[in-house]
């Protein structure tokens, strides 16, 4: 069969089943290096490589996601949860990684118990994966906030580094081209835009406004 018999649908069904399979080598992986870590001392290269191997897991989750979003397929799985819980799954997720960057982490939200109605899963990793970002390009410290602002449940990222190059900001069309930053938030701002409710849509804003003097990126859920 020729390549050009091939329809387009066909080759997205065949990216979804590669998708899956990588996930499926990835976990392995993953397993192996726990296993690793509890027999070994760990090290900066072990670190990294779990690291690597995660990122490279959210990044095809990401994938997976957006296709069966395009698909139609997609459903949330909408549930009520504490910002503090939410929040402190994050730094979970990202304590290795602070660590070996030697990156003070600071988590900041309101006293009261507030509450979101969003997909738990879907809303850590993509805020994970822009905080991982954050790590990447800050200096020494990152601050993870989240509150409650004009009716939306908001999660900010602020970090001491260079800031957004202008083609990021978000008076611009961002583009998931854009390396690594770029498709991470081009799929947080679909994650957003899929939680809405009869009149209010989730959004983003990205903006070199960081009280450390760096980059600002906020998600705001309705």
């Amino acid at each position: 069969m020729s390549s050009s018999s091939i329809a387009p649908t066909d080759f997205a069904s065949i990216l979804a089943a590669s998708v899956h399979d990588m996930k499926n080598s990835l976990g392995t992986i993953r397993d192996l290096i726990k296993q690793l870590k509890q027999s070994n001392t760990p090290d900066n290269n072990l670190m990294q490589l779990e690291f690597e191997a995660s990122r490279m897991n959210n990044s095809l989750m990401h994938l997976l996601a957006l296709y069966k979003i395009e698909l139609e397929k997609f459903n949330l799985n909408i549930d009520e949860y504490s910002l503090n819980e939410i929040l402190n799954d994050i730094q979970a997720q990202q304590s290795a990684l602070l660590d070996l960057n030697s990156i003070n982490l600071e988590l900041e939200y309101d006293a009261e118990e507030q509450l979101c109605y969003c997909d738990f899963d879907l809303v850590s990793n993509a805020i994970g994966s822009i905080l991982n970002n954050a790590q990447r390009y800050s200096e020494t410290q990152v601050i993870l906030s989240a509150g409650k602002q004009n009716g939306y449940r908001y999660f900010s990222i602020e970090d001491d580094g260079a800031g957004y190059p202008e083609k990021l900001m978000t008076n611009k069309e961002i583009d998931f081209h854009e390396g690594n930053t770029g498709l991470g938030l081009y799929f947080v701002s679909i994650i957003a835009k899929l939680h809405s409710t009869a009149n209010k849509q989730g959004y983003i804003e990205t903006s070199n406004t960081s009280r450390l003097g760096g980059a600002k990126f906020t998600l705001f859920l309705p």
